[in-house]
C-alpha cells in the first residue's frame, strides 16, 4: 500500500503528501482514494517530462528532483522510560531514512540530462562539479510530511530544485550580457498593441521522440542555431531554465511561461534526441518574433511532449 502512496507522491502532489497522517491512523480511510489516483497516474508514456524510478523522480517541467528513503523503525530494549525509548528509536530510524534518501537523490541527479550529457558524466569529468553536487545534496530540503508505513517503516522524501543544480553546471561565459538583454526589442514591443503581441514560442514535439534536458538547444534544418545560450542571460538560464515542458496547452505552467498568444511551431525529426530541430521557415518566424518581442531573450519558450 505504501507503494501506492509513493506513486502519488512521485507525481509531485504536495497536497496529497500533506494528507498522510503522522501516525497512519487515517491510512485505511484514504486507501481507496489513493489506489484510484495511483492507478490513473501509473499509465504514463516513457517520453515524458517526469522520469520516475523506484526511489524518486526527476520533473523537468517543474524543475525539481525528489528522492525517497525508507528505514525500519528500530526496536531496542532500554532501561529508560517507554516514551523516551520510542522517541529515540524513531530518531535513529528517521536519520537512517534521510541518509538513504540522500544517497538516492545523488543517484537521481546523476541521471539528469544537462544537455546531451548527463550530470553523472559531468561529475566524472570534473571533480569540482562532483564535490559541489554532493554539497547540494547535503542541503536538500524535506518534501512533504514524514510517512509512517504499515510495515513498521518510516519514509522521508528529500528534494532539490534544478536552479540549484544549474548554478553549479551552467558556465559563466557564452551567454547574453545582462546589460543588453532588453535593449533591442523594447521600442518595437511598445509600438505594438498588446492584443497583437506574440507572447511566447511553443515547439510541438509530440510527434517525435525527445528526451527532456535542462538546457537543450534549437536548430534549423541546416543545423544553424535558432535558440541557445547566446540568446539569454546566465541568470535566466539558472533561475527560469531556457525551455519549459508541458504535455498540453491546458497544463498549469503553460500560460505562465508563454502567455496567451504564443507562436506555435512543430519540431521535425532529427538524429538528436536532446536538442530540437524546426523547419527553416519556422526558424525564420522565431527569429522575427524575437526581434520584435524579445521572447528568446526572456526564455519564453515551451516544448510540448507526448
Amino acid at each position: 500500500m505504501e507503494n501506492v502512496l509513493w506513486g502519488v507522491a512521485l507525481h509531485g502532489s504536495n497536497m496529497l503528501l500533506s494528507l498522510i497522517p503522522r501516525r497512519g491512523r487515517m491510512f485505511k480511510n484514504l486507501s481507496t482514494y489513493l489506489i484510484l489516483i495511483g492507478s490513473l497516474l501509473a499509465v504514463d508514456s516513457p517520453r515524458t517530462s517526469v522520469v520516475r524510478t523506484d526511489f524518486g523522480f526527476i520533473d523537468y517541467a517543474n524543475r525539481i528532483i525528489v528522492s525517497r528513503g525508507t528505514a525500519e523503525i528500530t526496536q531496542k530494549n532500554s532501561s529508560t522510560g517507554e516514551l523516551q525509548l520510542i522517541e529515540k528509536n524513531l530518531k535513529l530510524s528517521k536519520g537512517e531514512a534521510r541518509a538513504r534518501a540522500r544517497e538516492n537523490l545523488l543517484d537521481l541527479i546523476r541521471m539528469v540530462h544537462f544537455d546531451s550529457r548527463t550530470v553523472g558524466e559531468l561529475m566524472v569529468s570534473d571533480r569540482l562539479i562532483e564535490s559541489q553536487v554532493e554539497s547540494l545534496v547535503g542541503s536538500a530540503y524535506q518534501q512533504g510530511e514524514i510517512e509512517y508505513l504499515e510495515r513498521n517503516e518510516v519514509a522521508i522524501a528529500l528534494a532539490i530544485k534544478m536552479s540549484g543544480l544549474a548554478e553549479i553546471l551552467v558556465d559563466a561565459t557564452g551567454y547574453l550580457n545582462e546589460g543588453v538583454a532588453q535593449s533591442a526589442y523594447l521600442m518595437t514591443r511598445a509600438a505594438t498593441p498588446k492584443s497583437e503581441r506574440t507572447s511566447g514560442v511553443v515547439i510541438d514535439a509530440r510527434n517525435i521522440y525527445h528526451i527532456p534536458a535542462m538546457v537543450p538547444k534549437v536548430f534549423n534544418e541546416d543545423d544553424k542555431l535558432v535558440y541557445g545560450p547566446r540568446h539569454y542571460t546566465r541568470s535566466r538560464s539558472v533561475n527560469r531554465g531556457p525551455i519549459g515542458y508541458a504535455h498540453s496547452m491546458d497544463d498549469g505552467n503553460v500560460r505562465r511561461r508563454i502567455g496567451n498568444n504564443p507562436l506555435l511551431v512543430e519540431a521535425v525529426s532529427s538524429l538528436d534526441d536532446i536538442n530540437l530541430t524546426v523547419s527553416n521557415m519556422d526558424a525564420e518566424r522565431i527569429r522575427d518574433v524575437e526581434k520584435k518581442f524579445g521572447l528568446l531573450t526572456n526564455c519564453k519558450v515551451l516544448v510540448l511532449l507526448k
